[in-house]
């Protein structure tokens, strides 16, 4: 289905240098290229790849991109990533035009510049990328590169949120409980900080023990605050272990609070992560020395598969997984060990049981872990 999206994306300038040509055989050229990067047979992809790429293909730009971000078959350069990316946004590849904002905003391969990321968020924000709503909604809501707007904000976080955007949903239920760039509103507020709380998201399953234990928008309910704040607290969400311990120490007394008392950090600043299920999570991540190293051992597209992939290899203890994006699709990525050096990650590949070696794993920086995950 990608491929096939990304191939209608072709230019027209470019259909037309082709038309004499047999597009069948264009087609099978970058199958056999993208059968050989997922045999790992990178040398062979790149044979097959770059002339496409250069031709125009972009499913061939993107994939070449992917190879020099990641340092498959290459020597990692992210300019020379960046430039292949930008070839196949500038045919307007929604995803693609996504990550290219991400590039510039971090200022990965290319200068930082966030009008440009802004630029690039707000085409592909237009195609209906709710990524892209949201982190366009963020610098509106923040006023990062270009003026603060919160209505803008507000209404690039609403069409996120109704695309089941977790962030984006928390987003928006902070501005209507502050009534920013909107009338103060606690319905629609604890509309969607149930959405987003549902979806895992601690500061939201906060907030709503602060509206259950308050009264905002409903009728005060202990029990069911209790068990709010007790969620984002098994997610180790600090000031909700404190509000059980408040309500423990005064007997259930029920708490007349301020609406002040909503935590009210900026949209978007908390992970959004998932029910705590004895796994190290993002938070491991973050914690460790930006100078060490760890191993990546898989990575693969539902959440369900990467908890089998780990418990199946009675690895728990040590590893953890993170959520990553590439090009628009969302990927569960399973981490394994911690280490001093990149020599010492290396060797520990050879110690690994053999069917953990037969996957390829390969050394990942944390601190480069840390800044993908901060920015994503």
């Amino acid at each position: 289905m990608i491929n096939a999206f990304l191939m209608r994306s072709v230019t027209i300038l470019y259909v037309l240098l082709v038309l004499w040509q047999i597009p069948a055989a264009l087609a099978q050229s970058f199958e056999e290229g993208k059968a050989a990067y997922q045999a790992k047979d990178y040398q062979k992809a790149l044979e097959i790849l770059r002339p496409l790429a250069e031709q125009g293909n972009s499913q061939a730009q993107v994939t070449l991109g992917i190879m020099y971000d990641y340092g498959h078959g290459v020597t990692a350069n992210p300019e020379e990533a960046f430039k292949w990316y930008l070839k196949a946004a500038e045919q307007g590849i929604p995803m693609v035009q996504h990550d290219v904002g991400v590039k510039y905003f971090q200022g990965q391969g290319v200068k930082q510049d966030y009008l440009e990321a802004a630029r690039w968020w707000e085409q592909s924000a237009n195609a209906g990328l709710a990524d892209s709503q949201f982190n366009l909604g963020l610098m509106y809501y923040r006023g990062i590169g270009i003026e603060q707007d919160y209505r803008k904000a507000a209404e690039l976080f609403l069409k996120a949120a109704n695309q089941e955007h977790s962030h984006a949903q928390y987003s928006l239920a902070v501005m209507h409980a502050f009534g920013q760039g909107m009338d103060k509103n606690y319905e629609e507020a604890l509309k969607w900080f149930k959405k987003s709380a549902a979806q895992g998201v601690a500061q939201a399953q906060f907030n709503l023990g602060v509206f259950y234990e308050s009264g905002y928008g409903l009728e005060k309910d202990l029990n069911t605050a209790r068990e709010w704040y007790q969620r984002a607290a098994d997610q180790g969400l600090e000031e909700a272990k404190k509000k059980l311990a408040e309500l423990t120490s005064k007997e259930k007394q029920e708490i007349i609070s301020r609406p002040e008392s909503i935590s009210h950090p900026e949209p978007g600043e908390l992970p959004d992560k998932l029910p705590d299920i004895g796994i190290k999570r993002e938070d491991w991540v973050i914690q460790q020395n930006p100078e060490f190293f760890t191993l990546q051992l898989s990575s693969v597209l539902t959440e369900k598969d990467i908890v089998k992939f780990i418990k199946e290899n009675n690895i728990e203890s040590e590893a953890a997984y993170i959520i990553v994006v590439i090009n628009g699709v969302t990927r569960y990525t399973a981490l394994y060990g911690v280490f001093d050096t990149y020599t010492e990650a290396e060797k520990a590949i050879k110690q690994l049981p053999e069917n953990l070696q037969n996957g390829k794993p390969w050394v990942r920086n944390f601190g480069i872990l840390q800044n993908l995950l901060k920015n994503s």
